[in-house]
């Protein structure tokens, strides 16, 4: 950036690893970031103003994306004062773009977030200079029959290492006791927990391109209230055996 202090970004995102690698695409393009885990403390940190951009994801706990955008435009008095809002959401469908738009956003950017998206979209704000976002290789093959693509997912954040083992680290330690809270909130009947927990699993398997764990957990999202108690079960077994592959592949391949 041209100016002596970098542009502020507030990234509501309630999933460890989407923060890490939202704060990384930002950070590597020159923007400082502030990171809240809910809509409620999105809307407090905006208060504080100063903020060039505001990143949202649509579902969390406490204030939901839609809320918090709704709530930032409703405080909003002068047209000087309004602030850019993407969503941020794993879904492209038609729907989820509508709900952006009512609910006053500018955009919808889709995760796992790949910083040439992001900057076309902050140069269409007039946020970002002309030209390339920087190197990222971000491949759109997306095989279910590995545990992870880590291929891709060290081409994304190019030779930095370190950053990538501890994305990897970050993963296995929110999403291990996600996995077996899940398990918990099914053996209690806790249906609506069930979705949330999946929900979140989901979003960490697609922020790390381990996509057959995102699929796995979307499916228990999706189907979590019309599956028997037996159909679960299976499914969250099944949901902790592409796991454990995870780690045992991570730690044999990322020492």
């Amino acid at each position: 950036m041209s100016e002596a202090q970098p542009k502020r970004v507030l990234v509501a995102e309630d999933e460890l690893v989407a923060q890490k690698v939202a704060r990384r695409c930002l950070e590597a393009m020159g923007y400082a970031v502030l990171v809240v885990s809910d809509g409620a403390a999105a809307v407090n940190a905006w208060a504080q103003r100063g903020f060039s951009l505001v990143l949202m994801d649509l579902q969390m706990d406490r204030m939901d994306g839609l809320e918090a955008a709704r709530e930032i435009r409703r405080q909003e008095q002068r047209p000087g004062q309004r602030v850019p809002i993407f969503g941020l959401s794993a879904s492209a469908a038609r729907d989820e773009w509508v709900h952006c738009t009512a609910a006053g956003m500018d955009g919808l950017l889709i995760k796992p977030l790949q910083r040439a998206r992001l900057h076309q979209a902050l140069m269409e704000l007039g946020l970002a200079p002309p030209g390339p976002a920087g190197a990222e290789n971000p491949s759109e093959a997306q095989s279910v029959l590995e545990p992870a693509d880590l291929v891709t997912l060290r081409a994304k954040f190019g030779s930095d290492t370190a950053f990538v083992q501890r994305l990897c680290q970050t993963f296995l330690a929110s999403v291990g006791p996600l996995v077996n809270e899940l398990r918990r909130a099914a053996e209690a009947s806790e249906r609506t927990l069930v979705r949330t927990l999946a929900h979140r699993i989901k979003g960490a398997g697609t922020n790390l391109h381990a996509h057959r764990i995102a699929i796995l957990a979307a499916r228990i999202e999706s189907e979590a209230a019309s599956m028997s108690p037996s159909e679960l079960s299976q499914a969250i077994d099944a949901l902790g055996r592409a796991f454990d592959e995870i780690a045992t592949r991570i730690a044999s391949e990322l020492q």
